[in-house]
């Protein structure tokens, strides 16, 4: 096996390190640092907005702890999550992609049909819907909770597939922690996180950090010209918590955080670079018989910016560029949600909570359009605002012991407004619309022994167009992509059955599920008399056509002996577009993206004298980039290494391995470039330490 000079540098300097601490590492504490542990008690919040075991809640709910999290090779969180059954990711990392290519869905619906929550506020990007996984620090992540299913009833757009919930850590103790990790590539990430408390009832965290890659090759040595450079990648973050106990029923929380990243594209001048402002609050207060009402605002202001580049007439595309647009879109959102929760043994009634939620958003994209001399010729502009508003009610039903009934349904209106669309032959003064949904869901549990568990379930749920969808056009030389403000929303019917089984050791869930999607938001292919002057091809969002995603999912984790660990995830996701008559070439082939299996199998290995070992399998059928199969996506079969040793209870070095036999593949085939290639061997070490 061929290792790049880099890697063997970054190699080098891992054997010196643990050649220097060899000494002491046979010394070492008996137990890996705590600040990694996961925790403690798997309790869950997501799947009822209120705290519960995880072996009681009666849906297909999963828990990805700081101890996996360390253990797994990546520099973003979308590498941890791509191994979690039924979790719908691009192949290729997130900052290896263009940010608005950065889909999730769950449950093979393809596109960006799941909802992801930072403690419990939208993380999707409100403008496009994307997610920019490098806004949350690895070492900030308490746990990540994942909810399969449609869960819109609880938490309403996006919902479709599910909702994962990235819960970070609390200032609970005095405490400062670091993490330092280099190696091949150029890649860096430095992070640093500290607690205080203030007095008995107020404590404040402060966390930043930095992640860079010079990034590798994505282009084939088969097609590369002379305009393509390694896709390079940094990102800053920082963040302030705090907490008070304000009465000793009555607790405040805030949250601002601040992100910004630069991204060189695959090419020279192909550029893109966000900053973003978050902001949350909540107050909780607690009542008699653990009622609590809690009343939690968010907001956020970011500013996308994006340079596209575009070949020169009658020279090959990858042998020299122009500067063709640069989009500037910012964004702005707010929301307020306001929820109750009462558990109770009222005889058959055992909980029941509701709430009301409300969120707008507001945004535009101006697009500065250049000529190959670099002459601006015009400039595009699509702005719009959107207002949700919602509410959801919830109650727990035990007709018996064993039997659990947990029925929600949620009322949700949107509202499009203030919109423009000022693109050629756009339509100017976009107007108005209004839609609202009803949708239900009931889970039902039933345990037959105190190990095995039968569920259950029916759901509705929906996905709004974006402002993106409504609103975004863009264009290349000659040809136009247009938005459509007529939109209206896609619509999500589905069900599971499934069993649990939880023992002291073993914790296994297996689930059959089926979902339908109608009203479809694709686009169609634009003739020529509805393309305006200058332009030879186009497309245009729509509403058309079905699909349906149907599979199996099975998550286990088991204690194999002492010190032995192992988990494995596997789902089959057989989904289709079952109706498209102006696309009938896409009709009963799988969705783009999805493969049909996909697996992951992990081992820990902990010793008793401070050595972690984690090795991880992961395959991943070939699939297509476009709902017609003409752009093929290789099938992996990826190896990848952990390793962490101990030197005492708040000191930890580790060296991560990412596809250790540097299988080649193709990760992304968008059409919109030439084929990318997936992430090569790749060696990170480290240390981090906590005081």
């Amino acid at each position: 096996m061929f290792i790049p000079t880099r890697n063997r540098a970054a190699l080098g300097s891992c054997a010196l390190l643990f050649t220097f601490l060899g000494s002491r590492g046979i010394r070492a504490a008996e137990t890996a640092p705590d600040f990694d542990a996961d925790p403690a008690e798997s309790v869950v919040v997501t799947a009822t907005r209120s705290a519960r075991a995880i072996n009681e809640v009666p849906e297909s709910v999963s828990v990805v702890g700081a101890q996996a999290i360390a253990d797994t090779p990546g520099q973003a969180l979308d590498d941890i999550l791509r191994r979690s059954a039924s979790v719908d990711l691009p192949n290729a990392t997130s900052y290896q992609l263009h940010p608005t290519a950065n889909n999730i869905s769950m449950r093979g619906l393809g596109g960006i049909r799941a909802l992801v929550l930072l403690d419990g506020v939208p993380m999707n990007d409100p403008f496009f819907g994307y997610l920019q996984w490098s806004r949350v620090p690895l070492e900030l992540v308490k746990q990540v909770e994942i909810v399969r299913g449609g869960g819109a009833t609880l938490w309403g757009n996006y919902a479709m597939g599910g909702v994962i919930n990235i819960r970070t850590r609390d200032p609970e103790t005095d405490e400062l922690a670091a993490e330092f990790s280099g190696g091949s590539f150029g890649t860096y990430r430095a992070n640093a996180f500290g607690s205080y408390l203030l007095s008995d009832s107020a404590r404040v965290a402060v966390s930043a950090g930095r992640n860079h890659t010079d990034g590798f090759m994505q282009i084939g040595p088969d097609v590369r010209g002379p305009v393509d450079v390694p896709t390079a990648f940094t990102s800053n973050n920082a963040a302030f918590r705090a907490s008070t106990d304000l009465t000793s029923s009555l607790k405040a929380t805030a949250r601002v955080d601040y992100f910004d990243n630069d991204q060189t594209l695959q090419t020279r001048l192909s550029h893109n670079a966000q900053h973003t402002w978050n902001y949350a609050g909540s107050l909780q207060q607690q009542f008699l018989q653990s009622a609590d009402l809690t009343l939690t605002a968010f907001g956020s202001d970011s500013t996308f910016t994006t340079d596209n580049t575009g070949g020169f007439a009658g020279i090959p595309e990858n042998q020299a560029e122009f500067l063709e647009n640069v989009h500037r879109t910012p964004v702005k959102d707010v929301g307020i949600s306001l929820a109750w929760s009462h558990p109770l043994n009222w005889g058959w009634l055992r909980s029941y909570s509701f709430g009301t939620d409300y969120h707008r958003i507001a945004g535009e994209d101006v697009s500065d359009i250049f000529d190959e001399t670099g002459t601006r010729v015009r400039t595009d502009i699509g702005r719009g605002k959107q207002r949700f508003w919602g509410g959801f009610a919830q109650t727990s039903i035990k007709p018996l012991d064993a039997l659990e009934i947990l029925a929600s349904v949620r009322f949700q209106s949107f509202h499009n407004f203030a919109a423009f669309d000022g693109t050629p032959g756009g339509l100017g003064n976009a107007p108005d619309s209004s839609e609202s949904s009803v949708d239900p869901r009931v889970s039902v549990r039933y345990s037959l022994t105190s190990v095995f568990a039968l569920r259950a379930a029916y759901y509705s749920a929906f996905r709004a167009p974006t402002l993106d969808n409504l609103y975004r056009a863009f264009s290349v030389p000659f040809g136009i992509f247009y938005a459509n403000p007529e939109l209206v929303r896609e619509s999500l019917k589905g069900g599971e059955v499934g069993f649990d089984i939880h023992t002291a050791r073993l914790r296994t869930q297996v689930t059959a599920y089926t979902n339908s999607i109608d009203n479809l938001i694709t686009s169609r292919t634009l003739q020529f008399n509805e393309l305006p002057p200058g332009f030879f091809f186009g497309t245009r969002n729509i509403n058309a056509g079905k699909a349906r995603s149907r599979g199996l999912e099975l998550e286990t984790q088991v204690d194999v002996a002492t010190g032995w660990t192992a988990s494995v995830a596997y789902n089959f996701a057989d989904s289709r577009i079952t109706a498209n008559a102006l696309d009938p070439a896409s009709v009963d082939k799988q969705i783009a993206d999805v493969p049909q299996n996909r697996a992951s199998v992990s081992v820990t290995y902990q010793s008793p004298w401070g050595l972690r070992l984690t090795p991880q399998f992961r395959w991943l059928q070939s699939s297509y980039g476009d709902n017609d199969h003409t752009l093929a996506v290789d099938a992996q079969h990826i190896v990848d290494l952990s390793a962490a040793y101990s030197i005492s209870k708040n000191a930890e070095v580790f060296l991560h391995f990412e596809n250790l036999f540097n299988e080649r593949y193709i990760a992304n085939n968008s059409g919109f470039n030439p084929p990318l290639r997936g992430t090569p061997f790749t060696a990170i070490a480290g240390a981090k330490v906590r005081l």
